[in-house]
């Protein structure tokens, strides 16, 4: 009864085993379903997480989140060098995404996508799809569509001169006197001295009416030196130019920043760090309320006056303008909620988690995820180098093994052989009056013995043949003998060289390695960081392929070290015995010579004759 109930538990635990199985098999095919188009071979998931921002109490619809992208998210080799096969899916699997490309260099793997969402709630989690891999198709990043209609300037400052309008509008920019840095909050930026200026023209776009509604935002870095005592950040200017006393002014007083319009002034409490990016928002409505970093920190109760001028950031009339980075600078001809000010504020910044790229690359028709493919996708240049490295001394180091074995193999067989031959041709000898025939040498060209044998009956023969006119022609002088064991150990210690050859390849190999593959993780490391950093892009989701990735090299290097070192201890081994076996038939191969070719009276040398 015990036996039967114990099978009977078995096949129960059998069957549970192949249903997991099974789930485990099924479970990736699933998530394969529902690819948007075959023509494109590879996809990510986007994690849009808003639950840590702070300030979204509703939801914000036509909201541009910036995707961030670096070689820790996407394998850039597999994507058109102009990214123009970069295609964003909404969460039902079915719907493209307007989106445009800011910035996309596949040579330092960095890329700054804007993606229009068409809602974001507060509070909640969504997935989008990054889809890429297909070379054929044609470029759709579109700046104009990635923004609602409201939306009247955008500035990125990503392009080589002045910066261009990205909306639907593509308002002029009639003056831009500031410095263009690589290091702006995202991509490019503008750097602006008190002297600088940015002026916009003014358009029907812009245009704002008599108690009409306005939005303007913009990331600002204060300079380390300071700011002017009162440094104008931007102005919208009313019809009549810089005479108009109409005007909405933000700026910084002190490094405290505040904004005047509509015949009051608010002021935040705080001043603005120098050296830190800080976002400002100007809002207008039924009040002129004032943000920073999302927060509200003061509000005019008033309504603005009809404003139809130019916009400016920096100088303008004589007063000192802003000194500072600048970027991302924003103008909509609506008032936005305080929820999209706080998203914009949140989501655009280098620490936002808001917009997570998806380390696992998921292939068309298959929905496991391939870790080798992760890692080798993500290993930068100096990685493969490193590892091409490593690859031609594992190559050289199983090649000496394998040839050394090989050659220890053949040599201890001949020495087996020759030692048969040579003790059965010596046994029953008992006067040790004579020698192998020295035919026995030819037996095995592989054999240290036999060329042993070889050395010590030549330099017999020639001893013997020294005295082959005298009476003890068959005798040895001690120091004769010295000299036989002499050139019997020159042999000795060149056989052991021949055994030992290409050995060093091993100890290089088995020292080396290790300490290649993890230069080339440092490197990798390095490399990883700077590239997040450069993103702005600060999660484990970022690091964590390229990490993977440079831990590749020390794998390679532990891979090459191992075999090498087990493979080198063996050969050792083996070289230790066949160099044991050499001395031990030189030491009695020298004694025998000695005890046959003794001091002996001539009768039994005649004999021995």
């Amino acid at each position: 009864m015990a036996s039967a109930a114990s099978f009977g538990v078995q096949h129960v635990i059998k069957k549970i085993l192949i249903a997991l199985s099974l789930l485990t098999v099924s479970v990736p095919a699933f998530a394969a379903d529902g690819w948007w188009n075959d023509q494109w071979t590879q996809r990510r998931k986007v994690v849009l997480d808003s639950r840590p921002i702070r300030g979204q109490t509703e939801a914000v619809a036509r909201a541009p989140v910036l995707v961030r992208l670096h070689s820790g998210v996407l394998d850039f080799s597999q994507v058109r060098p102009d990214g123009g096969d970069l295609r964003f899916v909404a969460s039902d699997g079915k719907t493209p995404l307007n989106y445009h490309i800011e910035r996309f260099d596949p040579v330092a793997e960095l890329g700054l996508v804007w993606v229009d969402l068409p809602s974001i709630a507060p509070g909640a989690s969504q997935d989008i799809w990054l889809y890429y891999g297909n070379q054929a198709a044609k470029p759709v990043s579109n700046p104009a569509a990635s923004y609602d209609g409201e939306q009247s300037l955008v500035l990125h400052f990503g392009e080589a001169g002045a910066p261009a309008d990205q909306t639907a509008n593509r308002n002029r920019i009639a003056a831009f006197s500031a410095r263009q840095t690589v290091e702006g909050l995202s991509g490019g930026g503008a750097t602006f001295t008190p002297q600088s200026q940015l002026r916009v023209a003014a358009s029907a776009s812009l245009t704002v009416p008599a108690e009409g509604k306005m939005t303007w935002s913009a990331w600002i870095k204060p300079a380390a030196g300071g700011q002017p005592g009162d440094a104008v950040l931007y102005t919208k200017l009313g019809a009549a130019g810089d005479a108009d006393p109409n005007r909405l002014t933000v700026g910084l007083r002190d490094g405290i920043p505040y904004v005047r319009g509509g015949g009051g002034e608010a002021v935040s409490s705080v001043p603005l760090a120098a050296g830190t990016w800080a976002h400002v928002a100007v809002v207008a409505g039924d009040a002129v309320t004032f943000y920073v970093n999302g927060v509200a920190v003061g509000s005019i109760a008033a309504k603005l006056p009809a404003l139809g001028g130019d916009e400016v950031i920096g100088t303008i009339g004589g007063t000192p303008g802003f000194a500072g980075d600048v970027d991302e600078v924003g103008r909509a001809n609506t008032a936005r909620s305080a929820s999209a000010i706080a998203l914009a504020a949140s989501s655009q910044s280098r620490s936002s988690t808001l917009a997570t790229v998806a380390v696992e690359a998921e292939q068309a028709g298959s929905g496991h995820t391939n870790y080798i493919a992760i890692l080798f996708g993500a290993l930068t240049l100096d990685a493969w180098v490193v590892i091409g490295i490593l690859g031609v001394m594992l190559l050289l180091s199983w090649v000496v093994m394998i040839t050394k074995g090989m050659f220890l193999g053949r040599t201890r067989k001949a020495n087996a052989s020759f030692l048969k031959v040579y003790q059965d041709q010596t046994k029953g000898r008992g006067a040790h009056d004579g020698l192998a025939d020295p035919d026995v040498a030819r037996l095995s060209g592989d054999s240290t013995l036999a060329r042993l044998f070889t050395i010590g009956k030549r330099e017999l023969g020639a001893r013997l043949d020294e005295h082959s006119g005298s009476v003890s022609r068959f005798a040895l002088a001690p120091q004769s003998v010295a000299a036989i064991r002499s050139t019997l150990d020159a042999g000795l210690a060149r056989e052991g060289q021949k055994l030992n050859a290409r050995m060093v390849l091993l100890t290089i190999a088995i020292s080396g390695g290790p300490f290649i593959g993890l230069l080339g993780t440092v490197l990798g490391v390095m490399i990883t960081f700077a590239a997040v950093a450069a993103a702005g892009d600060v999660n484990i989701n970022a690091i964590a392929p390229g990490i993977a990735a440079a831990l590749l090299a020390t794998v390679a290097g532990l891979a090459v070290a191992i075999p090498a070192l087990f493979g080198y201890n063996y050969l050792l081994s083996k070289v230790e015995e066949i160099e044991t076996e050499n001395l031990i038939f030189v030491d009695e191969l020298e004694k025998r010579f000695a005890e046959t070719y003794r001091n002996q009276p001539a009768s039994h040398a005649l004999a021995a004759e």
